[in-house]
């Protein structure tokens, strides 16, 4: 049973433990086309032996396009939990709408706003704000490189309980470099000070390179770390994750 508990607890911290900062860049739809589309996902699963176990989640996933105006939502809830105990216990709601403002240049103006929580982490909720820039550097068939700029405000309580209000500015940079025919390599990189305090930020990595191992498989090493210069009482500064998953990729 200790052996089920511990592959339950890592296969969603994997989506979980870097929940500080959510990654946006994944969630995005290449090439969308107008009108909506999207996924939505549930499921339950209930394991007892010399302990009951059970689990539960959702991941939501919407696009509307309409012209040079695009509505994102996304929507996740992870829980874990065992003998009346959260192994992990998560969830955040995001949207976003993106204008387009020159196509050539592929500049788009962004706002968004979230809400999130982490019991593991100790965050009760943590609600943000916010606006600014997107810029497409590197649009070919094998590299893409972008840049993020945003200014938002932050509204934070934790379990503690502690409370805080912030306003930060949100930076990323994110690569897509297609190495061969075989080989993909993805990496996207957040800063998000404290306006007012340089000393209050946070900096998170998510970086994955995969291997087509045949026209449906691929085998996809991935490695998440979060440094929190200001976290919570009891959690760590840094958060590091690595995984490695087989990926199965089905087309029309």
């Amino acid at each position: 049973m200790k052996r089920i508990i511990g592959v339950l607890f890592l296969f969603t911290m994997f989506n979980t433990v870097f929940g500080q900062i959510i990654n946006i860049e994944e969630k995005r739809y290449k090439d969308a086309e107008e009108g909506l589309q999207g996924n939505v996902d549930l499921s339950f699963k209930y394991t007892q032996n010399t302990r009951s176990v059970w689990q539960v989640s959702n991941n939501i996933s919407l696009l509307y396009r309409q012209k040079k105006l695009t509505h994102l939502f996304l929507n996740s809830i992870s829980l874990v939990r065992s003998n009346n105990s959260d192994l992990v216990n998560y969830g955040y709601a995001h949207y976003r709408l993106i204008h387009m403002l020159s196509e050539k240049r592929a500049i788009k103006w962004e706002s968004y706003s979230q809400i999130q929580y982490n019991s593991v982490q100790k965050i009760k909720q943590r609600v943000l704000v916010g606006s600014g820039l997107r810029c497409k550097i590197v649009d070919s068939d094998s590299l893409q490189f972008n840049f993020g700029w945003s200014m938002m405000y932050e509204y934070e309580e934790t379990t503690i309980p502690e409370y805080s209000n912030v306003i930060r500015n949100s930076n990323y940079l994110s690569l897509n470099w297609k190495i061969s025919k075989n080989w993909e390599f993805k990496t996207i990189t957040y800063y998000q000070p404290s306006i007012a305090d340089f000393g209050d930020f946070r900096i998170s990595n998510e970086s994955t390179i995969s291997h087509k191992l045949t026209e449906n498989f691929s085998i996809v090493a991935r490695v998440n770390f979060l440094y929190d210069s200001r976290p919570p009482i009891e959690v760590p500064v840094n958060n590091l994750n690595t995984s490695l998953l087989l990926r199965y990729k089905f087309k029309p």
